[in-house]
């Protein structure tokens, strides 16, 4: 049965903390919120675990990747001024995925953050909240879906390729950034050859118009935490002794994508961490089902103890665990 430990604050978490498992260079990911949202993680903890970890002699980073969609997070250079808007800017922050989101290593098949290889350990600090599409975001969405390359996020959301709508201009950008040679501009449009296509999405990523897109729909909620599972599990084989901190404050019915300024769904209930990624995102679910009165495991359709199950047959964890107040 997996310890998992459950405090009101930062404080009681941190001297509970095994920082034996830490190396040198330790990577925190984490999730600065999109430009709009008010009720991602808050950074004064993000800056306690950092300024922790500098008082050890090791040399913290926050981390990310950058976003699939077209956004304020498309880019490193948008990504890191948004995460300075949001009061991150006094730590150092690392966009693993390179400017324009197209630098990956490939691990067991999946894309992740080429940026990954210059750590030798893992802090996974997760606002917990809602997700439309996976149920809800744990630690296992913040590293699986989080650490993803562009090219990863479109793996995991969808089994086709980016598809062009009617805002074509025509411009010609995507072209000229395609690599694979896949796109080219026809009766005034761009048209991408599905054959030729590697999946890297740069070409959402450099279109001024919005033309370039995700076909959203292409996997189902199972397909998608299943692929979520799969590369957290190629991030788990690169540290294989990452600790996890769970926030539950400021718990959203959507994620922090989202650029809106969404209300809690229920009062605040305290941090959980873990040294098992499974273990803790349980812990997490049971604890907002039962202080919600079950109202959390309604904010969607999506079955969210399949996260859970999937993530344990991928031998991530166990879903058996002590609760310790600290």
């Amino acid at each position: 049965m997996s310890k998992v430990y459950f405090g009101k604050n930062i404080e009681s978490i941190l001297e509970k903390l095994d920082y034996s498992k830490l190396g040198e260079k330790v990577a925190i990911k984490v999730h600065f919120g999109e430009k709009g949202c008010e009720t991602y993680l808050r950074p004064e903890l993000a800056r306690s675990i950092y300024n922790k970890l500098k008082s050890l002699g090791k040399e913290p980073v926050l981390v990310e990747c950058n976003v699939l969609y077209k956004g304020n997070r498309t880019n490193s250079t948008d990504h890191i001024r948004v995460a300075r808007e949001h009061g991150f800017g006094d730590m150092t922050i690392d966009i693993l995925d390179g400017e324009n989101g197209g630098d990956f290593v490939e691990v067991n098949g999946c894309k992740l953050g080429k940026g990954l290889e210059k750590y030798d350990s893992l802090v996974v600090l997760t606002h917990f909240k809602g997700h439309r599409m996976a149920g809800f975001g744990g630690a296992v969405k913040n590293i699986g879906m989080g650490l993803g390359s562009r090219a990863g996020k479109l793996d995991m959301h969808s089994n086709i390729k980016p598809v062009i709508s009617d805002k074509c201009i025509g411009c010609g950008i995507c072209v000229e950034n395609c690599n694979a040679g896949a796109i080219i501009i026809k009766d005034g449009k761009a048209v991408i050859d599905a054959d030729k296509c590697e999946g890297c999405a740069m070409c959402i990523a450099v279109c001024n118009s919005g033309a370039a897109g995700v076909p959203w729909s292409g996997r189902t909620s199972g397909e998608l935490q299943e692929r979520i599972a799969e590369y957290a599990s190629a991030v788990l084989k690169m540290f294989p002794s990452a600790v996890f901190i769970n926030v539950l404050a400021n718990i959203t019915k959507e994620c922090d994508c989202h650029a809106l300024n969404q209300k809690p769904i229920m009062d605040d209930i305290g941090i959980l961490y873990s040294d098992d990624i499974v273990a803790i995102d349980k812990a997490s679910l049971d604890l907002v089902n039962n202080r919600s009165a079950g109202g959390f495991s309604g904010i969607n359709s999506v079955d969210k103890d399949h996260q859970i199950e999937i993530a344990k047959e991928r031998e991530l964890g166990s879903s058996s665990y002590e609760l310790i107040e600290c």
